[in-house]
């Protein structure tokens, strides 16, 4: 479903003071699933950043136990 939302309809005998809630809650939803994709993202751009400083701290222990 690629992280759409859906449009449902509710059954019949679903409790109406229920209903309004539950529509209110799909913004929250959306909202809440682009707050996650942005953290996915920064996270992984955190992530690269600490592989290529964990490869700079290698490369610069190499080269001082050299000298």
């Amino acid at each position: 479903m690629d992280g759409q939302l859906v449009q449902v309809s509710l059954p019949s005998h679903f409790p109406l003071e229920l209903a309004s809630p539950v529509e209110n809650l799909s913004p929250e939803v959306a909202e809440l699933r682009a707050l996650v994709h942005r953290l996915q993202a920064e996270n992984h751009e955190f992530r690269q950043q600490a592989g290529y400083r964990k490869s700079r701290y290698r490369h610069n222990i190499k080269r001082i136990n050299e000298l």
